[in-house]
């Protein structure tokens, strides 16, 4: 049987920026007017210098602090943490079932 699993988010104000270090790393960023919103974080390098670290949306667009978010929090690995729940995951031919049903919906 799962465990509750606690895990610290340490909120950081927009002044400080992205590092590369977080280059591929999840965030969680507060908006003061609509609230929450997850972003991944890309760190950009031509010729092996980097030239820009940012916070972009599942659809591509960047999300600009102080503009649009006033602070950031790392989140934890999503795997790992996964990995405590393992036995609340459907058993896998049941996954497989289900995803073929929706396949020839769509057909």
């Amino acid at each position: 049987m799962s465990q509750q699993i606690t895990e610290q988010l340490v909120f950081r104000p927009a002044s400080e920026k992205l590092t590369q270090e977080l280059d591929g790393k999840w965030v969680l960023l507060l908006n003061p007017c609509d609230g929450w919103h997850i972003a991944h974080v890309l760190a950009f390098e031509e010729d092996g210098e980097v030239y820009h670290v940012g916070a972009y949306e599942f659809a591509g667009g960047e999300f600009e602090p102080h503009e649009f978010y006033v602070a950031w929090a790392l989140l934890p690995d999503s795997i790992n943490l996964a990995d405590h729940f393992e036995d609340q995951q459907l058993p896998p031919e049941i996954r497989e079932a289900r995803w073929r049903e929706w396949v020839d919906k769509i057909k």
